[in-house]
């Protein structure tokens, strides 16, 4: 087991690096033609800042299903090439600050109130849904490239 502060310290460079992901991301969607460029997607959820949110939590969540997997299969083989801290700094620190429940829960909140209610429940639904879904893709995926 890790000592408390080497836990903190791993929390937070990849709470740090998962925080300026996902400024990137929203800096990158907010741009009005990368924002509209993305098929027609962007406008289901709400758009800008709203699609960002979304590609965020999706991305993190098949990231985590990948980690999750990968870590839980190694560890059956007893081959487990990633330290606790390092997986900590990923699951907890990373992901946990990539993927953003409260920022969704406000984007939803904001498209009820302008009388968009169809618009917020489809992002919370894609959010939510999609998220588990991207889950269990990337948990399938890598159990069949390990098995």
């Amino acid at each position: 087991m890790i000592g408390w502060p080497t836990q903190v310290i791993a929390v937070a460079i990849g709470g740090a690096l998962g925080a300026l992901s996902r400024y990137g991301l929203t800096a990158l969607f907010t741009q009005t033609a990368v924002s509209r460029g993305i098929f027609g997607l962007s406008s289901l959820v709400g758009g800008g800042a709203s699609f960002a949110t979304t590609v965020a939590n999706l991305t993190g969540c098949f990231l985590l299903g990948i980690v999750y997997q990968w870590s839980e299969s190694v560890a059956a083989m007893a081959e487990n090439p990633l330290s606790p801290k390092v997986l900590l700094a990923i699951r907890v620190g990373f992901l946990g600050s990539l993927t953003t429940f409260s920022t969704l829960v406000g984007d939803c909140a904001v498209l009820g109130s302008e009388g968009r209610s169809g618009v917020s429940l489809t992002l919370l639904s894609i959010n939510l849904i999609g998220g588990w879904g991207v889950f269990l893709l990337a948990v399938w995926t890598v159990k069949g490239v390990i098995s």
